[in-house]
């Protein structure tokens, strides 16, 4: 009784001290957002209107440049917090992340993430949008639209039981100097639905997002496309963002073959489990 009492003191501190923290920064939002257009020198088109929901939403956006936070403030409009990896920033991006609400996560450390998660599902509660970048790091890949994205996010759109919706950013310097936004519709996961199928229907609702956008972009004919275009692109954005290690966020990409019903089916991996299943049978015939 006594350990239950306690419990529930330290998780209504808790609760309390996110609502106080809601209510500080949500007036500061207006003053946050009319800065941002300032923060960029090239245009912003949005394809599409933001989906209209009942309470707050958890927004999964792609993440391809240091723009994307910003650029997600004047795409959403209201108020929401957001998921950053632990990292340097540069110190107007510390700021912007304070006033407008953030959590940091240790993205190599399981226990930090797990921590992380259930502030998140504490803060969509107390009636707050969240925005997670799931890719973990930019997407830099020339025929790639998209990192492949970390699951977490559906355990928290499980436990928040909130609607989720997926948001593309393109930023396109080929022909024209436009970063491209478009939505996908809400989805509500439920508690029964298979976590690897929904993260993958997720990935696939980027990916047409992306490809979408890029059906807007102008036509360009290939033979006047620099085959060192993408590369000078790429170099450019990081430029812009000094302090972005790149062989530091490379770590964070998961690929294909990390997938775990990949895994699970490798040669390495079915030959071991035989191996300890015959060891496990063994031992029963020896007892």
């Amino acid at each position: 009784m006594e350990n239950k009492l306690v419990t529930n003191l330290i998780i209504g501190s808790k609760n309390l001290i996110n609502k106080v923290g809601i209510l500080v920064r949500r007036p500061l939002h207006p003053i946050i957002l009319k800065q941002m257009p300032k923060r960029r020198n090239f245009d912003l088109k949005v394809l599409n209107k933001k989906p209209e929901v009942v309470g707050p939403a958890l927004y999964i956006v792609t993440h391809s440049t240091c723009h994307d936070a910003p650029i997600t403030c004047e795409v959403l409009k209201d108020h929401f917090y957001l998921l950053a990896g632990k990292q340097k920033l540069e110190p107007l991006d510390r700021v912007f992340f304070q006033l407008n609400g953030r959590h940091f996560v240790d993205r190599s450390d399981s226990k930090s993430q797990q921590k992380t998660a259930e502030k998140i599902v504490r803060t969509i509660n107390n009636g707050t949008n969240y925005v997670i970048y799931s890719e973990q790091t930019w997407c830099t890949k020339p025929s790639t639209p998209i990192n492949h994205l970390r699951r977490g996010w559906v355990d928290i759109a499980k436990k928040a039981h909130c609607p989720v919706i997926p948001l593309a950013l393109e930023y396109y310097e080929y022909t024209d100097n436009i970063c491209y936004a478009k939505f996908g519709e809400p989805f509500i996961v439920e508690e029964n639905e298979d976590k690897i199928a929904v993260n993958n229907r997720l990935e696939d609702t980027l990916t047409r997002l992306k490809f979408d956008i890029w059906n807007q972009f102008p036509i360009q004919e290939r033979e006047k496309i620099d085959s060192n275009s993408w590369d000078e692109i790429i170099q450019k954005r990081q430029q812009e963002y000094p302090k972005l290690d790149p062989e530091f966020e490379a770590q964070f990409v998961i690929d294909r073959e990390n997938d775990p019903e990949i895994v699970l089916n490798s040669e390495p991996f079915q030959t071991g489990l035989k191996k300890l299943e015959n060891g496990t049978k063994n031992k029963q015939l020896i007892k």
